[in-house]
């Protein structure tokens, strides 16, 4: 009866009174307790830093959409101001044009007139020559004095036949 098992067996009641006696279970319960509990607050914490986490991203994720749109604008905003400018540019160019043009038209009005005067003159010049050679030369140098002059529509010029020079004096009146 009092064999080895039954004192292994009354050592190990005695041992599992003493554990009990001591409190050991409830050293052990608190430990796993505060441990479930420590583990609770690390899940609460990550639960919450995730939250956070995802409350960040939602902002990051509307400010980026923000961003985005507002280098949409930006963007809009800058084809219309380059739009703008080019046809601003392009209006002062085509007024450019149309002043230059007229400058042009102007410049080549009165490069003509000054041309068709030249040919008047020119003209004016040679009739004059072939006038004043002419009568010169047809006309007797041995008239008498009084008709050694005659009436010419040239005003302020005088043919002086003896010198054959053209003298600027007179009054419509070329003197020969």
């Amino acid at each position: 009866m009092f064999d080895s098992s039954f004192f292994v067996a009354i050592s190990f009641l005695i041992f599992i009174g003493l554990i009990i006696y001591m409190g050991l279970p409830r050293m052990i319960i608190s430990a796993l307790d505060k441990r479930s509990e420590d583990i609770q607050e690390e899940l609460d914490e990550a639960r919450n830093l995730r939250e956070e986490a995802q409350k960040l991203l939602a902002k990051e994720k509307k400010n980026l959409d923000k961003a985005e749109e507002e280098s949409k604008n930006l963007i809009e905003t800058a084809k219309k101001q380059v739009d703008e400018l080019t046809k601003k540019a392009e209006e002062t160019l085509k007024e450019d044009i149309e002043r230059k043009r007229k400058i042009a038209e102007l410049k080549i009005e009165q490069a003509q007139t000054e041309a068709l005067n030249d040919v008047k003159a020119r003209i004016a010049n040679l009739s004059f020559q072939i006038t004043k050679n002419y009568l010169s030369e047809n006309l007797d140098k041995k008239v008498s004095p009084r008709y050694n002059y005659c009436w010419f529509n040239w005003p302020n010029w005088r043919i002086d036949l003896p010198s054959r020079r053209i003298i600027r004096k007179g009054r419509n009146r070329l003197f020969l």
